[in-house]
């Protein structure tokens, strides 16, 4: 009788931990109380995105769209499948925490930056552009699984538009 309830206890120790594998889902997107195409709209965006804690999916699918001068499609993840910044086959859920992996690859993507041997060989894969973005000081040593605040996202977005205007693209150490 004992050794049936080993597996039982095993299962319910264990279910705290997979209860945190999850990522957080927000309760509301900056980008739909503040997503018009106007310049006031695009204004508020930003001011309030940079308070955001953390950034849910939308909202950084619409902080890209902006920064890179996109033609937005009527659907967002349509967007960013056409432009190569998501698989077809992943899916993102708009009030999902947006991981940092997917949002590299697309600023590296927008911004052609080829990388080491690896991404060169290999493309723009999440991991290898988080890479390449911490080797070039544009991301504060993350992860691609990592969440990213509103602060984060607009200092990443800053220096790729720093880069695309025709910048070093590095981050001056010591410079205060």
């Amino acid at each position: 009788m004992g050794s049936r309830l080993v597996p039982v206890a095993l299962l319910l120790v264990s279910l705290p931990f997979w209860a945190c594998c999850g990522r957080t889902t927000l309760k509301e997107s900056v980008v739909a109380k503040h997503g018009g195409t106007d310049e006031f709209a695009e204004m508020d965006f930003w001011d309030a995105l940079a308070k955001q804690r953390m950034v849910c999916n939308s909202d950084a699918l619409h902080a890209l769209v902006i920064s890179f001068e996109v033609v937005p499609s009527k659907d967002a993840i349509a967007t960013a499948d056409s432009r190569g910044w998501i698989s077809a086959t992943e899916q993102l859920a708009p009030l999902e925490s947006a991981r940092v992996g997917w949002i590299a690859k697309a600023v590296c993507i927008e911004t052609a930056i080829k990388g080491g041997v690896t991404m060169r060989v290999f493309g723009p894969r999440e991991r290898y552009s988080v890479n390449e973005l911490n080797y070039r000081g544009w991301l504060p040593n993350m992860t691609p699984q990592q969440t990213i605040s509103g602060m984060q996202l607009m200092a990443l977005l800053g220096r790729a538009e720093d880069f695309r205007a025709g910048g070093t693209g590095t981050v001056m150490k010591g410079a205060k």
